[in-house]
């Protein structure tokens, strides 16, 4: 499925949703990338302009959780391992944030404004190893360049960030961490050269640089409910855990998931309105008025302090070959795709008005 969608006008939402908090889950003491120890830390990093909460995910070195292995099946009963502490970004990258750290790039010689180069840039194209890293010639697309500077639509500061390429994806990590850093010895993603393939592309994960997630770990921190027994709506007892509604006989024993046809942080499955509109943005929903893009953060968190990892907009994960796994649907989708097993795939290049992504950090 081609990650295709059309956004115009934004009509803000606010909305609530109650859980119960799981053990550590959505602590405020300012904490550090090494010393966080509890899932639902939160680490907060200056980009230029920009602030970005970092959510720690994992702190397990093992830990084997329900995960959904087929496009567009989502199931309870296939175990997988994660071997990684890792931290993910609360919210999408925004528009503000991606427009920080391609300027930043400009700034520091990553591009050419000699558009034929590998690394050229002018009002339409954003290349890099000759590789479109965003579509500024796109309608749906609020970032804009000229003359040596990335600037925001007004008003759409707090939006995904759209029309971008899973290859833009990886400039955007590599770039934060070069930027934050003040060196690339701990960016993860290297094999890039001027002529750039995505099948070339090293991931060297051990590294805590800035990163996009795993399938797995986006489908972990989408399921994650943590060591206390839920108590809210159907999910009291349809959770999965350990040889419980599906659950394997290996997954890891006192943690609860939530059920792979449940959007991310309801308390029910996907089929009731209500609940998955708590947590999601998808077609129909009547506080949009009509079908539209929407800002960050304006719908319920999940149960880590995780918003939007159901709707609103597609996001790349780094898994795939040929293609690149897709994850959490869309703002234009039907409420079957908002569910926290199902996935689909898209080509690498493709920069349509769905793509956009989040990051991820190893500890």
């Amino acid at each position: 499925m081609k990650f295709q969608l059309k956004f115009v006008a934004i009509v803000m939402l606010s909305a609530t949703l109650s859980f119960t908090a799981c053990d550590g889950i959505g602590g405020s003491t300012p904490v550090t990338f090494d010393s966080a120890d509890t899932p639902g830390d939160i680490v907060s990093i200056t980009v230029g302009s920009e602030t970005v909460d970092m959510i720690y995910a994992n702190n397990q070195m093992s830990i084997t959780f329900p995960f959904s292995p087929s496009a567009g099946n989502p199931v309870d009963n296939n175990p997988a391992t994660l071997t990684r502490k890792f931290f993910m970004s609360e919210t999408q990258v925004t528009n503000a944030l991606m427009a920080e750290v391609l300027q930043w790039a400009y700034d520091n010689g990553k591009f050419s404004t000699t558009v034929t180069d590998h690394n050229g840039i002018d009002s339409t194209t954003v290349k890099y190893g000759t590789q479109q890293l965003l579509d500024l010639a796109d309608t749906d697309i609020k970032i804009t360049y000229s003359t040596g500077s990335f600037t925001v639509v007004s008003g759409y500061e707090d939006h995904p960030v759209v029309c971008i390429t899973w290859y833009g994806d990886i400039m955007f990590c590599n770039w934060l961490t070069e930027m934050r850093d003040g060196t690339t010895d701990n960016e993860v993603y290297t094999g890039i050269g001027s002529i750039w393939d995505h099948s070339e592309t090293v991931d060297n994960n051990e590294r805590n640089g800035y990163r996009l997630p795993s399938s797995e770990e986006w489908e972990y921190a989408a399921r994650y409910i943590g060591t206390t027994t839920p108590t809210g709506g159907n999910l009291r007892t349809e959770y999965v855990a350990q040889s419980f509604n599906s659950g394997d006989a290996t997954l890891t024993a006192g943690y609860y998931w939530t059920p792979s046809d449940y959007a991310s942080g309801a308390m029910r499955d996907y089929s009731n309105e209500t609940d998955t509109r708590a947590v999601a943005w998808f077609t129909g929903d009547p506080d949009m008025s009509g079908d539209k893009l929407m800002p960050v953060a304006q719908k319920a968190a999940n149960q880590l302090g995780l918003y939007d990892m159901s709707g609103n907009v597609w996001e790349w994960c780094f898994t795939g070959g040929s293609t690149r796994i897709g994850r959490g649907g869309s703002w234009i989708s039907t409420a079957v795709y908002m569910q926290v097993g199902y996935w689909s795939e898209s080509y690498p290049d493709d920069a349509y008005n769905g793509s956009r992504f989040r990051f991820a950090r190893t500890q």
